[in-house]
């Protein structure tokens, strides 16, 4: 074994020297072991190099610490340490901080990648694992070790971003359902513009968009729904709509009516509803959630875009921008991991399908986009 392995073992067998020294009644208090294992393993420090590309294809890198570090699993009978919860990509194992803990006061040591060259562990001291490495316990008698493989898995690809992949024309999802309402309402000479449908129930304006019409049989019966505020507030110029399961409450859809009331205006109108389906639940009805100046973070004005719900976000996105709403419509953000595939898009159309995916398509030169979300 080499010289620092042979230094180990003189330092070991000096303290058991020292140590039969004492009179008796220190020896009484002292116990060594000839056993021990790795017991616990944990990452406390692990830093994110974040790339982003702004959308005039400006690059920058920020740098995020980790705040919920994953959980390992510790195999005695293989010797293997790992995590199942991969990290996200862009961390750095290269230069971590990791908590070691070890069986009856187990001296640990950690090998270098490069040769058989040992090094005395620190919790202050940065380590790379950038690749497997193996790390030992020590029994503190001197009597044998424990060697450990230790294997940090992070994901091979960025997650909290969309990864587009430019598609076929003829492959971007036909919302068949949408198309009947679309023709069941285009029939009704007593109604304006489709909104969109729910669970249970379907909308669409009247003739001069003055209120919002309610169908709960299919599209027999309209009647006006009810509002919280002056109808005045319903967009005109340009609207979207979404509507999707509400996770609080069984048989209940959460619903988005945002739009543009006039040219000129610098936000969307936003409103919601809570539809309730359940036997005995309260009538329903719209809630307009007004500009407030103190609001960062409205919905700006946005005409020929699409409200969509994606990964338990509400997304807002026209041919400029990806804007999420985490809340409900009550704030709208940028995100750098949501970014649009391409600079050059004019009049998008966007929906999801049933795996998960997001799908944009550019109604100027049909040009379509997948896009699948890499989550953490």
């Amino acid at each position: 074994m080499n010289k620092y392995i042979s230094a180990l073992c003189a330092l070991i067998i000096g303290t058991l020297s020292l140590t039969s020294c004492l009179n008796s009644s220190d020896d009484s208090d002292i116990t060594y072991y000839n056993d021990t294992a790795i017991t616990s393993f944990s990452l406390t420090t692990v830093n994110r190099y974040i790339h982003t590309t702004s959308k005039s294809g400006n690059d920058s890198v920020y740098k995020k610490t980790l705040s919920s570090p994953v959980k390992f699993h510790i195999d005695q009978y293989k010797r293997v340490i790992y995590n199942t919860d991969s990290l996200y990509a862009d961390c750095d194992l290269s230069h971590v901080l990791v908590s070691i803990g070890a069986k009856n006061n187990g001296y640990v040591v950690i090998k270098s990648l490069t040769s058989d060259t040992l090094f005395n562990y620190y919790s202050t001291d940065s380590l790379d694992f950038s690749q497997p490495r193996e790390i030992r316990a020590y029994a503190n008698d001197g009597t044998g070790y424990r060697a450990y493989q230790v294997e940090i898995n992070k994901h091979q690809a960025v997650t909290d971003k969309i990864l587009w992949e430019k598609m076929s024309v003829g492959s971007y999802p036909t919302d068949n359902e949408k198309k009947r309402w679309e023709e069941i309402v285009a029939a009704n000479d007593q109604l304006g513009p489709f909104i969109g449908a729910g669970t249970m129930e379907a909308y669409a304006f009247n003739k001069d968009m003055t209120a919002i019409m309610v169908s709960k049989d299919g599209g027999v019966e309209w009647t006006a729904d009810s509002l919280d505020s002056d109808a005045s507030f319903l967009p005109k110029e340009s609207f979207a709509f979404v509507s999707y399961p509400f996770t609080t409450n069984e048989q209940t859809d959460y619903q988005i009516l945002a739009g543009v009331l006039q040219e000129g205006e610098i936000s969307c109108n936003v409103w919601r509803k809570v539809a309730e389906y359940a036997e005995g639940s309260e009538t329903s009805k719209w809630v307009y959630m007004p500009f407030e100046v103190y609001n960062r973070y409205y919905l700006p004005a946005m005409i020929d875009f699409s409200l969509v719900y994606f990964h338990g976000n509400v997304l807002a996105i026209d041919s400029n921008w990806i804007r999420i709403s985490r809340d409900g419509g009550v704030t709208w953000k940028t995100s750098e991991g949501m970014q649009l595939p391409s600079d050059n898009l004019f009049g998008v159309e966007a929906c999801t399908d049933d795996k998960g995916a997001l799908w944009l398509k550019d109604k100027n030169t049909d040009e379509v986009w997948r896009g699948i979300l890499v989550e953490e």
